[in-house]
């Protein structure tokens, strides 16, 4: 390590980039800091994984702990997609992939490194030094204020991030898209019921993603153009939405529930990477929940981020830029992609909700400096 620096590589955000980054660090040899803000939301998401991310798991390591309890095999998307029969998605392997507790899942990896790779706290303050970087935190074990030096800084603290606000960076915004969520118990479970049902209505999209046997994370994902918008924050009013749908209304509770209101837009930072630092998981790129993106390309970057910072540390100058070039792809590649999931729904050609996500223009994709 560069004199006067106590590690190698900070990372900021404990989520599953940051920590999956972590261990693939720790595993080359590097001395890593996780600095893990560990509030963190009660909301279940019900993520999930496909089957095609199977050679990624087990070179992570991953693979055996997806394979055991609280996470399970997915039985299958169904969707109401451009049209009102609801229909299962083709199996595309020898089986559909796995519905993921997240948050079981970040706390697996995370006890596999050295307890003292991990500062439970909050960040204070970052400021950039000769050859690395200094950060302030407080923790919540000593209730103290903890200096911390490192030569490498990596974010993965989520879509508001820490490096993008301090350095100013531009966060390119590509659509607008709330989601109004809640976990429910499931009134009448059965093992049968689908792992996930998408369907359209009028003014947006609904969502069931099992969570387990007897709960369900149900969402509604619309905008500003969806008429009563604001009101979706109030369990009582998505009952006329509801109606709309086949499996969405066998699912929704008669009884009230707590409804959480979720940012579900695109973005991407306008610079991925820079001298000493990277950006990684939501802090770099956020994905809209149609895609199934999210999570999987979460643990795709943190392994490219881990090579990338490995590569650079061996005298590799263009590690970063080749790490912003593949993650840019791969986002022009996924709004292309989205428009033309959007683009299939076509019952709704009055609709402002549709008309706005239907006209995301492929030139709106970009180059970002790394």
């Amino acid at each position: 390590m560069n004199d006067g620096f106590e590690y190698d590589c900070l990372i900021i955000g404990g989520g599953i980039a940051g920590t999956v980054a972590a261990k693939q660090l720790v595993d080359r040899g590097y001395k890593v800091t996780l600095i893990d803000d560990r509030v963190t939301s009660q909301l279940k998401l019900a993520e999930s994984l496909p089957a095609s991310i199977e050679p990624m798991l087990q070179r992570l390591g991953l693979f055996d702990l997806i394979n055991a309890p609280p996470h399970f095999k997915h039985s299958g998307m169904v969707s109401a997609w451009g049209t009102h029969i609801l229909q299962a998605a083709p199996l595309v392997a020898h089986h559909h992939g796995w519905k993921v507790d997240k948050r079981a899942l970040v706390r697996q990896v995370k006890v596999q490194l050295p307890s003292a790779c991990v500062i439970s706290g909050k960040v204070k303050e970052v400021s950039e030094q000769e050859g690395g970087w200094d950060c302030i935190v407080r923790s919540y074990v000593t209730e103290t204020d903890i200096k911390v030096r490192a030569r490498f800084l990596l974010d993965a603290c989520g879509r508001q991030g820490y490096l993008p606000r301090i350095l100013n960076l531009h966060r390119h915004t590509f659509d607008k898209l709330s989601a109004f969520v809640a976990n429910v118990i499931v009134q009448s479970p059965s093992k049968a019921q689908p792992s996930v049902v998408v369907e359209s209505f009028e003014d947006g999209w609904t969502l069931v993603s099992k969570i387990n046997d007897k709960e369900s994370m149900i969402a509604i994902f619309c905008n500003q153009h969806t008429p009563d918008f604001s009101g979706l924050r109030q369990a009582k009013n998505w009952h006329g939405i509801a109606s709309q749908t086949q499996w969405f209304k066998k699912i929704l509770p008669n009884s009230a529930f707590e409804v959480k209101v979720l940012n579900a837009s695109s973005h991407i930072v306008s610079r991925l990477a820079g001298k000493n630092w990277l950006l990684a998981g939501d802090a770099a790129m956020s994905f809209d929940p149609l895609s199934s993106h999210g999570m999987t390309t979460a643990i795709y970057m943190a392994e490219k981020a881990a090579s990338a910072i490995d590569d650079l540390f061996k005298g590799e100058k263009q590690s970063l830029n080749l790490y912003s070039k593949t993650m840019t792809d791969i986002y022009n590649s996924y709004l292309n992609e989205l428009l033309g999931h959007y683009r299939r729904e076509r019952r709704y050609q009055a609709s402002k909700f549709w008309q706005s996500k239907q006209q995301i223009s492929a030139q709106e994709t970009l180059s970002v400096a790394g």
